[in-house]
């Protein structure tokens, strides 16, 4: 009987605009979006006073995590996945040919801004909230593009909602260009698409990121968590909801399983990062959120130095 693993995968180009020798691919267009995703949210806790930052400088601060996202992230997967697989030293370089990993880049993030903070005086607990929660819905919009690159593919499945990815990472292919070659010259439906899978791209980009976002979203602002508890919040729930989805996601390539037929180098990574969070939750300070006529008294005192300044400048050039 035919089912949805019948059905191929919702096809869309990955390559969003082509010109030739510059290509713009959906999974950079992602990136992009995760960034003004976590600036508006950043911005919205930042009026609040949630955040320990002008809501005016937050695309500033923001360039901080951009730049830690990309060195973590690239130096994360070469270091985790990269000399496993046999890469050479000088290979960290070669960013076009892709390879970014999530926990590489936590942890980029995380040195950028604890130097930030340092250089700042930006009280870390409520600072590193902030980020945590701004980080949810950039993580579902990364995922979404590793859906469009077929790319992190789940377990063979032939369930009710399984998938044929096309493989356009695969031999003989090993590009998208050439597969959408070989599939112009009418190349066979079952040399173009892989066995059926999980979508475990979509599980992730759901639990990882949308349910993620809503329950660190109510933890803080319903809850009033803070002091460092929204931070911890993320470690533990990102890094088990990680473990969890990793059972339905095809272990890396060239890597495998680390212990038996089960424990994959992702989800030993976030066994660590469940077990900083731990640590992260105990050395959490007493937090009170501001109350509304605080925000308002600290939205009128910033407001009224805007104004000094600016009829200080007025008066300079005068």
């Amino acid at each position: 009987m035919p089912t949805v693993a019948d059905i191929p995968f919702p096809l869309i180009d990955p390559i969003l605009l082509d010109f030739g020798a510059v290509k713009v691919r959906w999974y950079g267009v992602c990136y992009i979006i995760a960034f003004v995703l976590a600036g508006l949210v950043l911005r919205g806790l930042a009026k609040r006073r949630r955040w320990p930052v002008d809501p005016q400088k937050v695309v500033d601060v923001l360039f901080w995590g951009i730049l830690g996202v990309f060195v973590g992230g690239r130096i994360g997967y070469f270091l985790f996945y990269g000399l496993s697989l046999g890469y050479e030293w000088w290979q960290i370089v070669e960013v076009w040919k892709g390879g970014m990993s999530f926990h590489g880049g936590l942890l980029g993030v995380i040195v950028a801004y604890w130097i930030y903070c340092k250089k700042t005086g930006a009280a870390r607990g409520e600072f590193f909230d902030g980020l945590s929660l701004a980080a949810a819905p950039g993580i579902a919009a990364v995922r979404a593009g590793n859906f469009i690159n077929a790319e992190l593919v789940g377990r063979e499945w032939d369930g009710a909602w399984s998938m044929r990815f096309p493989r356009y990472h695969d031999r003989p292919f090993g590009s998208i260009e050439a597969w959408q070659e070989a599939s112009a010259k009418g190349a066979p439906h079952d040399v173009l698409y892989d066995v059926p899978r999980h979508p475990s791209q979509l599980y992730e980009m759901f639990a990882e990121g949308i349910l993620l976002y809503f329950i660190l979203r109510f933890l803080m602002l319903r809850l009033g968590w803070g002091g460092g508890r929204i931070s911890a919040a993320f470690l533990v729930l990102y890094g088990s909801m990680r473990f969890l989805v990793e059972n339905f996601r095809k272990p890396d390539e060239g890597i495998g399983f680390q212990l038996g037929t089960w424990l994959t180098r992702g989800q030993l990574l976030c066994v660590v990062m469940i077990a900083v969070g731990i640590i992260v939750w105990l050395m959490s300070k007493p937090y009170t959120p501001p109350t509304a006529a605080e925000v308002a008294a600290a939205d009128a005192a910033a407001q009224k130095a805007a104004a000094n300044a600016a009829a200080s400048a007025k008066g300079a050039a005068e």
